[in-house]
């Protein structure tokens, strides 16, 4: 109870700060305020949640998305103080932006509830497996590192950048379909690098000191963070950043872990206020250097909206623009084009078809994005089954993420079981989500994981060769040297 009434207490400054400075009528600061509170509600059960179950903070995916979830939520508690730019189509009254996020809380609270059901994965568990790893993880950190590296240099040399400059190339628009195997593996070790450099860094030393591979640890942090923010210009690497450092603290202390995710629940939301700074810095958007801070609250604190989106599909079709179809063609989509070469004239784009037909909003077109929508797994509910998927959806994601830990812990052991764990865990942080992108999460962390086993066998084998290639001969017993003199 310390932490929700510490969290009301922060957030009833910050509101009473913002109501001031902004001169903001009783109903923006007053859904703002019960806002916040539905949030550190929620924020509290879903802490006691995963430690009634000693559920893993690391290893457990649905924990991880919830995680993300509630901290998305938490900060978009101040957008009833700024305008909607950028899609006016989602233009809400300040009551219905505050019923849709309630009924997004409701589900939130009820997805929390569910971690209650699970079984694991445990703490314990996965703590045993990474003391038992150690040494492979260590290697397997080296590797990716230095993957990341040789991507990101050939990514350079490619021409490719951010969407956000005029660079000839973007993980949007691919030079050719042979560069998206380079992506691929500029994704998956970087975030490895980044996962597994937190580890390294955090967790107690045991034997002797290797301050080399803690170099190789650091570097690796600061080369993938540095990529995302300075390079790509991708103001979520800071999130994602504090979010793993908080979850993997577990590896140190369950207690240090929880304290510093208690900690980014309060802060974030006061600190989102220096969002927009941030945008200016990175130079992404063109926004004038005197933006209020109610336009920065809108270009910066609705990106983490979850339901505006969904809200706006339900009340301006009355409930109709949806199609289940949506979820066959995204796991059409989700078939590499080795095995399915000409899918694109097979998989419709039924999420633009069901933003035009009903609403007459524009999506996509011959590919490119036209509008940017605030997707999220409420948003894919509606387009797929309607109000009703508003719950199921999200519910479904969570009991699905639980399901495939499960099925990961029943079906491999050893290194294959973390490896697969530790991939779905990393595939979880990510949120922003419609339906194409589920499946094609999951083929990333299945990709992840072949990745990650492959070069940990790999580097074992060599590990092994290298000890034995360099370690001093032992005497054969029975052999007789020949320089020896004879008694």
């Amino acid at each position: 109870m310390m932490f929700f009434g510490l969290s009301v207490a922060a957030y009833g400054a910050l509101i009473a700060w913002l109501a001031d400075r902004l001169d903001a009528s009783t109903a923006e600061w007053g859904y703002a305020l019960a806002h916040l509170v539905l949030a550190a509600t929620v924020n509290t059960f879903l802490i006691a949640s995963t430690r009634a179950k000693s559920l893993s903070l690391l290893g457990s995916a649905p924990v991880a998305f919830l995680v993300v979830s509630q901290l998305y939520f938490t900060i978009n508690g101040l957008k009833y103080f700024s305008p909607t730019l950028g899609n006016p189509q989602l233009e809400l009254s300040l009551t219905t932006q505050f019923v849709g996020s309630a009924a997004g809380a409701l589900v939130l609270f009820a997805c929390a509830f569910l971690l209650r059901l699970q079984r694991g994965p445990e703490s314990g568990r996965v703590l045993a497996w990474i003391d038992r790893y150690w040494a492979d993880l260590r290697r397997l950190m080296i590797v990716s590192v230095a993957g990341s590296l040789i991507c990101k240099a050939a990514l350079f040399q490619l021409g490719y950048g951010s969407t956000y400059t005029d660079a000839a190339y973007s993980d949007r628009a691919v030079r050719t379909y042979s560069d998206f195997f380079i992506l691929l593996a500029n994704d998956t070790f970087g975030q490895l690098s980044l996962v597994l450099g937190m580890l390294f860094l955090l967790r107690r030393r045991a034997g002797r000191p290797r301050p080399a591979t803690g170099f190789v640890a650091l570097i690796g942090v600061l080369i993938q963070v540095a990529y995302a923010l300075l390079y790509l210009k991708a103001r979520l690497i800071l999130l994602i950043t504090f979010v793993v450092l908080a979850l993997t603290a577990e590896v140190r202390s369950r207690r240090l872990a929880e304290r510093l995710l208690q900690v980014m629940l309060i802060v974030l939301p006061a600190a989102s206020l220096f969002g927009v700074q941030l945008t200016l810095w990175l130079g992404r958007v063109n926004l004038p250097e005197d933006t209020g801070t109610r336009l920065g609250i809108a270009a910066v604190n609705r990106r983490a909206d979850l339901t505006d989106f969904a809200t706006a599909i339900v009340v301006n079709s009355n409930g109709k623009a949806h199609d289940a179809a949506i979820i066959t063609a995204a796991v059409l989509n989700a078939i590499p084009r080795v095995v399915f070469p000409n899918k694109q004239d097979v998989v419709k784009d039924v999420y633009s078809e069901i933003l035009e037909k009903h609403l007459g909003w524009p999506a996509y077109a011959d590919g490119e994005m036209i509008a940017d929508y605030q997707d999220s797994a409420f948003s894919a509910g509606v387009m797929s089954f309607g109000v009703l998927g508003f719950v199921l959806v999200p519910l479904g994601l969570i009991w699905g993420l639980y399901l495939l830990s499960r099925g990961l812990e029943r079906t491999f052991h050893g290194l294959a079981y973390g490896v697969g764990l530790l991939s779905l865990w990393v595939a979880a942080l990510r949120i922003e989500i419609e339906w194409s992108a589920i499946p094609l999460s999951l083929r990333s962390a299945a990709a992840m994981g072949l990745v990650a086993y492959v070069v940990l066998r790999i580097s074992r084998l060599f590990h092994g060769a290298l000890r034995v290639a360099i370690s001093p001969p032992h005497p054969v017993m029975g052999a007789v040297d020949p320089g020896a003199t004879p008694v």
